[in-house]
């Protein structure tokens, strides 16, 4: 593939990219501008015509008007004022040469107008026609000299008898003096009056006035049709060289006349073709504007393509070598080599959310894990929380809640198991809002599910929770056949809290479990009877290693809050010694693995508890607290560091060994399991079981998605005893079940 000047796919899709960008507009803005010329050459075209319609249009209208003139003159005239008399008073007036100048006077006026066949004076009355031939009787007039036939003829004599201002009638056949003639007659009465006494008709001549039209009318229209009242009274149509009618495209003007109720249209050819001057020059600038266009646009994406060229061949390049080393084929534009980098990006980011989730998942429930053990924190760690979406604060009430299926004997179902776990799931939804009930749902080991419920304002009494827990277990032995057990812990406010509401349930839980199992009730309560003060191993735990840490605040709020709950639970003196001096016996501890001296401590704290000083016993734990604190010596020598690495080698190559554990690595090193403890996480940066159980996950993952093995099979591979272990170590870690992850593979 060549990556120079037009060798390159991507510079030619880029040039002609723009080609289509420059000359597209071009092209566009041609043929509206031919369009517009076009338009303005139409428009030019029809104002000629318009003005030659209405030259035609005024041409008719003055021959109206003449004929008009006629009869206003001849109105106004004595001889035919004293014609239309009906008396013989000026007969003797009209003699031969008055006649004869009368017809005279009559023949001229007819033939100036030059469109009339002759004329006529019609006396009604008198039943009489005066012509430029002579006087006649009407009825020896229409019989002899002009005759028509009967219905024409009828219509006439009937107009006659009426006053007509200026009326023009549809054109008629007649024989003038034998000849045919086709006429259109135009009347008008010579005295306003309702039956006239005279009347003037003049017979326009349909070849006279033709000849008059194309004389007159011009050449520029195709047809000319003159209609009154919707009747045709003449229709003149232009002939192509062979004698036919034109049939070329056309559009009609219409004008009204102004000198009677005439209408006029005028039909004119409508060529709607740009003239071949203004054709070419715009196909001229058409063409030179396309050449400038792909001149700009060819120099644009060479400025355009030397970065994008450089991008490309980097990626290309680096695809390329990719897919060789890995023995693909190499073919494919530089599109195709982007596309296939981006595509590895999108997936390795796609993996990388996947794998953000999966963390945030294990991370949510590890925080609710150290809830449920008591959550010692200041404000940043409180910000922490709502890092993961819990808007847990101190200034808010909680209660734990323990759902546990130990009733199911058979644990080897686990389709059963999953069914149950979801149909719990539901109805702990249901319940929590139908009483409106804000909780959050997850595993633990000693229970099967454990909730805590919070609210800002207190629950009310404790029976509205016993309610609720009853409801759920109720509603799940309807569902799977089976009840489970529901204790609710201690309603208690702040974060604090949810640990003690805990170990309340968890005490119930393990209460009911150990007395189904080996002793009656009454005897179990007679050995619950003996432990009543208040010290969790996971409060006592959280001490040891804030003390060794030298976390002050810390250490000090834990043994507040244990100072707090046993005052609240009101005990013996016998059982706050014995509490007091457990914690003692913490402090001590400590104080040895750390190498410092132990025995003044220890001297102190027997002096006080001999006298029976409890407030002093108290003040010596709280002073040898914030004395481990300050004094914190641990280091990381060179020493721990090469038994560190040891350490992580062994378990590297062992995690899969169920007996792989705390207490067998210290047995080999000869040390105390805290100080491996703490040896394995200055090396490894996490703490040894959440590395091994890292370890186990990311195998077990492998052999999930090899789909190869059974759920049994990878449990036992990657170091548990039971399939029912490794489901739920796998939920903790990965925040859903390993069928789910499978469906979620595929």
């Amino acid at each position: 593939m060549r990556y120079k000047g037009f060798g390159s796919g991507t510079f030619r899709n880029i040039f002609l990219s723009y080609t289509a960008i420059l000359i597209i507009p071009i092209i566009v803005f041609s043929a509206l501008n031919v369009q517009r010329n076009m338009m303005e050459e139409k428009q030019q075209q029809h104002q000629k015509h318009a003005a030659d319609a209405k030259r035609i249009a005024d041409l008719v209208d003055s021959k109206l008007n003449e004929l008009k003139n006629m009869g206003k003159m001849l109105g106004n005239e004595a001889w035919v004022k004293k014609l239309m008399q009906n008396t013989n008073v000026y007969d003797q007036e009209f003699d031969m040469l008055k006649m004869l100048e009368i017809r005279k006077s009559l023949d001229n006026g007819f033939n100036s107008l030059g469109i009339l066949s002759f004329g006529m004076v019609v006396f009604p009355e008198k039943r009489q026609v005066l012509t430029q031939w002579g006087v006649y009787p009407e009825e020896d007039f229409f019989k002899g000299v002009a005759v028509f036939d009967g219905d024409t003829k009828q219509k006439l004599q009937h107009v006659l008898s009426q006053q007509q201002y200026f009326k023009i009638m549809p054109p008629a056949d007649m024989k003038l003096w034998g000849n045919g003639k086709r006429v259109i007659p135009v009347l008008q009465s010579l005295e306003v009056v309702n039956h006239p006494r005279a009347v003037l008709v003049l017979f326009i001549d349909s070849a006279y006035f033709s000849d008059y039209m194309h004389r007159f009318g011009g050449i520029e229209s195709k047809a000319i049709a003159i209609s009154s009242q919707g009747s045709l009274l003449y229709r003149q149509t232009r002939n192509d060289s062979a004698g036919h009618p034109e049939r070329s495209r056309s559009y009609e003007l219409v004008l009204p006349s102004r000198a009677s109720d005439l209408r006029y249209a005028i039909t004119y050819a409508d060529t709607g073709v740009i003239g071949i001057n203004n054709l070419f020059g715009s196909l001229l600038a058409i063409a030179i504007s396309a050449g400038l266009g792909a001149l700009a646009a060819f120099l644009l994406a060479k400025v355009s393509y030397r970065p994008l060229g450089a991008l490309l061949n980097k990626l290309s390049a680096a695809v390329r070598f990719e897919e060789g080393k890995n023995g693909g084929s190499i073919s494919g534009s530089e599109y195709s080599y982007i596309e296939k980098s981006f595509d590895r990006l999108l997936l390795e980011n796609k993996n990388l959310q996947q794998t953000m989730q999966d963390y945030e998942s294990a991370a949510r429930s590890n925080l609710f894990l150290r809830l449920l053990k008591g959550y010692f924190a200041d404000d940043q760690q409180m910000n922490g929380l709502k890092k993961f979406g819990i808007g847990y604060t101190d200034d808010m009430h909680y209660c734990t809640m323990l759902v546990s299926f130990y009733a199911i004997r058979d644990v080897s179902d686990m389709e059963k198991i999953r069914k149950i776990e979801m149909i719990t799931i539901v109805i702990v939804e249901q319940a929590m809002k139908r009483h409106r009930v804000d909780y959050e749902l997850f595993e633990v080991t000693n229970a099967d599910k454990a909730l805590i419920l919070s609210s800002v304002n207190p629950f009310g009494d404790d029976r509205l929770l016993e309610r609720i827990a009853s409801e759920i277990s109720g509603e799940i032995e309807q569902a799977c056949g089976f009840r489970p057990d529901v204790f609710c812990g201690t309603v208690e406010k702040g974060v604090v809290g949810i640990s003690k509401s805990y170990y309340a349930a968890n005490e119930r839980l393990q209460y009911t479990i150990f007395s189904r199992e080996h002793l009656p009730v009454q005897q179990e309560e007679a050995v619950q009877a003996g432990v009543d003060y208040y010290y969790p191993t996971d409060w006592e735990v959280q001490l040891v290693n804030n003390l060794k840490i030298g976390n002050l605040d810390t250490t000090m709020q834990i043994l507040h809050e244990i100072a707090a709950e046993n005052k609240k639970r009101e005990l013996p003196e016998s059982s706050e010694v014995k509490l007091v001096s457990l914690l003692m016996e913490t402090l001590l501890r400590v104080l040895h693995e750390l190498n410092l001296d132990t025995c003044i401590y220890a001297k102190q704290f027997a002096s006080r508890a001999g006298a029976g000083e409890m407030e002093e016993m108290w003040s010596c734990v709280l002073e040898v607290g914030t004395l481990i604190c300050e004094r914190k010596r641990y280091a990381n020598t060179s020493p721990s560091l090469a038994v560190g690495s040891e350490l992580l080698q062994f378990v590297n190559q062992n995690y899969t060994s169920p007996d792989l554990s705390l207490k067998m690595l210290a047995e080999m090193c000869g040390m105390s399991v805290s100080n491996v403890s703490k040896i394995f996480k200055e090396v490894s940066g996490i703490n040894f079981y959440d590395y091994v159980c890292r370890l186990r996950m990311e195998t077990a993952k492998e052999l999930l998605r090899e789909k190869k093995f059974g759920m049994d099979v990878i449990a036992r591979r990657v170091g548990y005893e039971n399939v029912y272990s490794f489901k739920r170590a796998f939920a903790r870690y990965e925040g859903i079940k390993p069928d789910e992850y499978v469906d979620s593979a595929m």
